[in-house]
């Protein structure tokens, strides 16, 4: 998947764990598989619906691992800050 980058360039949206983005795509895609069974769906237009399912649970997980990432390093920060904070404190006891 493309996506905007911070300097507007085109860059790879990536994911760590590209195996539960399979997963998700396979759970949306699921409900099409009795239809398909039947008869009802051709092949083609349930590849088309896989890869649009897969695309858009890409797209979903690359979002929630850019917020959730943002979340984690702003706490790490403030954990860093008070620690040094601390240190300075004992350093000043001293």
């Amino acid at each position: 998947m493309l996506g905007r980058g911070v300097r507007g360039e085109l860059v790879l949206m990536g994911v760590r764990r590209p195996e539960l983005v399979l997963a998700a795509a396979i759970a949306v895609s699921l409900p099409m598989l009795p239809s398909f069974v039947s008869g009802a769906i051709s092949p083609p237009a349930i590849l088309l619906r896989f890869a649009i399912a897969l695309a858009l649970c890409w797209a979903l997980g690359a979002v929630i691992e850019r917020v959730y990432d943002s979340y984690a390093r702003q706490a790490r920060n403030t954990a860093i800050r008070k620690q040094l904070e601390e240190a300075r404190r004992r350093h000043e006891d001293e």
